[in-house]
């Protein structure tokens, strides 16, 4: 290959939506560290004890626990606050970061005595001299500065309203980690969405099922704590917990006039990844979850070849809520035999691709993607290219439209900040898809009452294009 060591290091790194999925969707796992899709709302960071343990990049020094945290984390501040200003895809003006930041400490400070605002005017230095000064004062009266710090890295990154740019807390950082490792998370096994939350899905596998939830359920308290005007992010944050401890959710259900009671007891939910099945009319059906550390191509590919033994002549992947994760060509060279196959902008401005590999499948099926809009990310970046190069039919909601590469570093206390560095374009058209995202060919809804009641016309639609192709 002759792309760069900067394209290189990229690609291996992974996307906000891994981690809004981790923590509003199946696995119940944690808290939000970034902005949702779009119908959901942020959770309440959780307070971590002050320690610097975080493993620093390969060629840096340790960082010293004692001076990363003095004043209350200043030291962590200022590395986020660098890593924007000089890696963020866009030029930003100090002044913009700064004032997100205190802003949000502003609203975040409770009982404690606001210091003066300080004044910025895009001099990066005496900015943030002004700043720290001010979050010092602040945080002297704090008995524990940490959610501060947590605050006012979180308003900076906040401020650039980026979904591949966002403040990771350790816990979600850890989650993360397992996310795109394969490992699922500590949860109860379910998907939820709206308000009151609605069970989307029900993993098998999870203490969900085994506490008889049921798609369609609305969860009408947790714990005996009203529910009803929660989204998934707020009732995630009562659902989460630790490995062992029991949940107790009071659940309205459909055709049932009592409510019903569920008890879960948490616990490690690891789905399948690539799921696959075959439907009536000789048509395979394969789920992506997410694109995880080891590559989606090599189950893929299994699932898809296992498919002939079985008479199927066409194939459904169904891409929807996949959040994305770790950029997989191979994938991709799947379907497409030749050509561009991924091509990014970076901050310079410069365009950078990369090609099919060549392995393509010795026969690919009439196909067609389920996309809705929680497909993210690198999921997008498959679709796109399916697409374009006309190996697949869209059907389904228009993608998320978050598509751009983050890279993560951890700050030294345990957190990370995500960057995006990156944004993709479509690999024939050139096309913007940040902001935009996968439209569909045929555009299909899914409402919450087509969930509730068992009914998927997404699905219904990809049956009948490839029935009557």
């Amino acid at each position: 290959m002759t792309h760069t060591f900067r394209f290189a290091r990229r690609r291996s790194l992974v996307s906000l939506l891994v981690l809004a999925i981790a923590a509003f969707s199946f696995t119940a796992c944690g808290h939000a560290a970034t902005p949702p899709p779009p119908t959901e709302t942020t959770a309440t960071p959780t307070t971590v004890p002050e320690t610097a343990t975080a493993t620093p990049p390969l060629g840096t020094a340790t960082p010293d626990p004692v001076v990363l945290l003095k004043h209350g984390g200043i030291a962590i501040i200022e590395t986020a606050y660098n890593r924007l200003l000089d890696e963020y895809i866009e030029p930003i003006d100090s002044s913009r970061l700064l004032d997100g930041a205190w802003a949000l400490l502003e609203a975040n400070a409770g009982n404690l005595s606001l210091p003066p605002s300080p004044m910025f005017n895009d001099d990066r230095v005496r900015d943030f001299a002004a700043f720290a000064a001010a979050y010092k004062q602040l945080v002297a009266a704090s008995p524990d500065p940490t959610p501060l710090r947590y605050v006012a890295i979180r308003g900076m990154a906040t401020t650039l309203q980026d979904c591949h740019t966002f403040f990771l807390n350790p816990v979600a950082n850890d989650t993360l980690v397992d996310t795109r490792a394969g490992k699922g998370a500590v949860g109860i096994g379910v998907e939820l969405a709206g308000t009151p939350p609605l069970v989307t899905e029900v993993i098998g596998v999870g203490p969900a099922a085994a506490a008889g939830v049921l798609v369609g359920d609305r969860i009408i308290a947790i714990d005996g704590a009203d529910s009803t005007g929660l989204a998934p992010a707020g009732a995630y944050d009562l659902i989460n917990g630790h490995e062992g401890t029991p949940v107790r959710l009071t659940l309205r259900r459909r055709g049932v006039d009592a409510l019903v009671e569920a008890i879960a007891t948490r616990a490690r939910v690891t789905p399948e990844n690539v799921e696959a099945r075959v439907l009536d009319g000789g048509i395979g059906y394969v789920r992506i979850r997410n694109f995880v550390d080891g590559g989606i191509a090599e189950p893929l590919h299994a699932a898809l070849a296992a498919f002939d033994a079985q008479g199927v002549t066409s194939w459904i992947i169904d891409l929807r809520g996949d959040p994305g994760g770790r950029l997989d060509p191979d994938a991709i060279s799947l379907f497409v035999k030749q050509g561009v196959i991924v091509r990014d902008r970076g901050r310079d401005g410069l365009v950078e691709e990369e090609h099919a590999s060549g392995a393509t499948l010795p026969v690919v099926r009439p196909t067609v993607l389920l996309t809705n809009n929680r497909t993210g990310s690198v999921a997008e970046v498959f679709a796109v290219a399916l697409q374009e190069y006309h190996q697949a039919y869209v059907v389904g909601g228009t993608t998320n439209g978050c598509v751009g590469y983050t890279d993560i570093q951890p700050l030294g206390d345990g957190s990370s900040l995500a960057v995006t560095t990156n944004t993709h374009l479509g690999p024939v058209t050139n096309n913007k898809l940040n902001g935009v995202g996968v439209i569909p060919d045929e555009p299909v809804a899914r409402t919450q009452d087509d969930i509730a009641a068992a009914r998927d016309p997404q699905l219904d639609a990809a049956i009948a294009h490839l029935e009557g192709r």
